[in-house]
């Protein structure tokens, strides 16, 4: 009779701490937190948990200590199947199209609210290459732990089959040194235009190289987005060991935000250690214009960034609302090695796709992301004030 008096009174106070810490959770916590729900499984995925092996609570209090508040168990991604997920893109294609399948599927961190779609790779809506198979795969993707409404769509190039450019823009410092290179781009094989990185004015002396001319000194250690004569793509630390005369164009900004497949949380800075968030100093905006850094949480922005996977394919990634290392965090998902910082705030991140019609003439337009400013779809169709890079089909 003790023993059950005493296991229904433990019993009881566990479940009063549990809904009394809840409760706080939610009233301290920012208003998305409240109705936003996670995968442990995806978190583990993301990032190590250390639990202790000396833990001794009983099966029968773990279990509700470790129950998350409003969940059905039916919910829990553990029970989740890849048929209760959206259609895969491998689902819609024929199998003619699978030499350039799409990415596997990245199980969504949070479960509620929904988002349609979500870390499922589709061709939907994008451009076709002159054989009729895809170019390019596109996703969406909350990858952040403690912002729930940081939110990055992501697109993947077939690096195979599509030769990347860097453009210098018409009000760079360099643009004298290459306003007389002779080579026409034929934009009639155009799929897509992006940002590239910071101007140069905000870019601490970043190198550039222009159809094989330095155009800025390059910076041995900086991280570095490279096309090669052969059209292939990589993203590095630069080194005075790589062949100038293997390169066609090249930009650097600061340091790599994904190294050997992870997230970089740390670079050292002025003899410290510090976190891996990259900003424009006063420069860096909200979505109203007004400057992030008097903020706590000053590094929540506008953001792109590119990746590079083993298969040599590169991702673009334009970030709403989320910090450098969770916009890196959702490349390291998408399978990227290594991964560079683009340029920043709402007017400058760009990913247009062009769709061609008879005779390759261009007939519509279309943006990776429905929050990028609609005005900004033709930004780069006669060039632009600042640096950027267009994909051809070869």
């Amino acid at each position: 009779m003790v023993d059950t008096i005493l296991k229904t009174f433990m019993f009881a106070l566990a479940v009063t701490i549990f809904f009394s810490m809840d409760l706080s959770a939610e009233e301290s916590g920012a208003p998305g937190d409240r109705h936003a729900r996670i995968s442990t499984e995806t978190v583990n995925s993301v990032r190590d948990v250390d639990v202790q092996s000396d833990c001794s609570v009983p099966d029968w209090l773990d279990d509700i200590l470790t129950r998350m508040p409003e969940v059905n168990r039916s919910q829990n991604l553990q029970d989740v199947t890849e048929a209760d997920l959206p259609l895969t893109a491998n689902d819609s294609r024929p199998e003619t199209d699978s030499f350039f399948p799409p990415p596997p599927i990245i199980l969504p961190l949070y479960l509620s609210p929904k988002m349609d779609g979500e870390g499922v790779w589709i061709s939907d809506d994008l451009p076709t290459g002159s054989d009729g198979h895809p170019l390019a795969y596109k996703t969406v993707y909350r990858p952040s732990l403690e912002f729930p409404n940081s939110i990055v769509y992501m697109a993947l190039f077939d690096i195979s089959r599509i030769r990347p450019r860097l453009f210098i823009g018409q009000t760079e410092p360099g643009i004298y040194q290459i306003s007389h290179v002779p080579e026409q781009e034929n934009l009639s094989n155009i799929v897509a235009i992006t940002n590239a990185m910071w101007m140069q004015q905000h870019a601490r002396g970043a190198g550039a190289i222009f159809r094989g001319q330095v155009v800025y000194p390059m910076v041995p250690g900086m991280a570095t987005m490279v096309i090669y004569t052969d059209d292939s793509v990589d993203i590095l630390e630069w080194t005075d060991d790589i062949p100038l005369s293997l390169v066609k164009d090249a930009r650097q900004l600061r340091h790599l935000i994904v190294k050997d497949g992870a997230v970089v949380e740390q670079i050292l800075k002025n003899g410290k250690m510090e976190e891996a968030e990259i900003g424009l100093g006063g420069f860096l905006i909200d979505s109203q214009g007004r400057s992030t850094m008097g903020n706590r949480v000053w590094f929540l922005a506008n953001r792109t960034a590119f990746g590079i996977r083993d298969d040599g394919n590169l991702v673009f990634a334009m970030g709403h609302h989320v910090g450098t290392r969770d916009l890196a965090r959702a490349l390291v998902l998408a399978g990227c090695k290594r991964a560079i910082h683009g340029d920043a705030n709402i007017h400058n991140i760009v990913c247009n796709f062009y769709f061609r019609g008879e005779n390759n003439k261009i007939i519509k337009r279309d943006r990776l992301s429905p929050e990028q400013l609609q005005y900004t779809v033709k930004r780069y169709d006669e060039g632009y004030a600042k640096d950027f890079f267009a994909f051809y089909e070869k």
